[in-house]
């Protein structure tokens, strides 16, 4: 339970997979469309869409599902892992999560009116403290997030045992969540549960360069539960 990491989303592909031969193997990736049905503050239904980057190193999903049926537009049920990514770029350190489908995972053609899926469960420990802001404006209102370390062990092209950390970005704007929850628990080494949705995020820097980040989010419907250690 405490190395829990897994994703179920469904959305439409923004292109055809992109299928690479490796000195090893093959990889493939997809551009994967989520969208996002919510209120804003003032009441109104609004739409945004999340574009999430899709890895998988497995020959016979690539071979037999993604070379034939991963095509534009075409609508697929993923069932991956969150995976954290940096690396430096002329001087700039770059960051990526994206879902990496492994054998525990799949990648599934679906109909364009299959159920809407976005579910990520995890558990972690804490970087540090839970930030918590109060929201400007007249409706007020908070936003809490911390950085979430995931850990996990798999073998490496050798056949080795290796050890990995994915550090993810948890929000939530949920007030009981923030005031009942996280005020109280979210603190730096803090094991937790989190139960949320992935959602991304694009802005201008400071030289004006876009940056895009990906986050769970935690809302009404999911939750974030701090696990009871037994003290030695």
């Amino acid at each position: 339970m405490f190395n829990q990491n897994t994703i179920m989303v469904t959305g439409r592909l923004g292109a055809d997979a992109e299928i690479k031969t490796l000195t090893n193997g093959k990889v493939a990736t997809l551009s994967l469309a989520v969208d996002h049905n919510f209120k804003n503050r003032a009441g109104k239904w609004q739409t945004e869409t999340s574009w999430f980057r899709i890895v998988t190193y497995l020959p016979w999903l690539i071979d037999n599902v993604l070379a034939s049926e991963a095509t534009k537009g075409r609508m697929m049920f993923i069932h991956g892992a969150l995976r954290a990514r940096a690396w430096e770029q002329d001087g700039k350190k770059m960051n990526i999560v994206e879902i990496e489908v492994d054998p525990t995972g799949g990648i599934v053609p679906i109909t364009a009116d299959s159920p809407a899926m976005n579910m990520v469960h995890l558990a972690g420990r804490l970087g540090g403290h839970a930030d918590i802001k109060t929201l400007p404006g007249q409706d007020g209102g908070k936003v809490a997030s911390f950085s979430l370390a995931a850990d996990r062990s798999y073998k490496d092209s050798a056949g080795q045992w290796q050890n990995k950390t994915d550090w993810l970005r948890v929000v939530t704007f949920t007030p009981s969540l923030i005031d009942k929850v996280l005020a109280k628990t979210a603190t730096k080494g803090r094991l937790m549960l989190v139960q949320g949705a992935l959602r991304s995020r694009e802005w201008a820097d400071s030289d004006g360069e876009i940056r895009h980040s990906v986050e769970i989010e935690v809302d009404g419907a999911g939750g974030i539960t701090p696990v009871l250690e037994d003290k030695p």
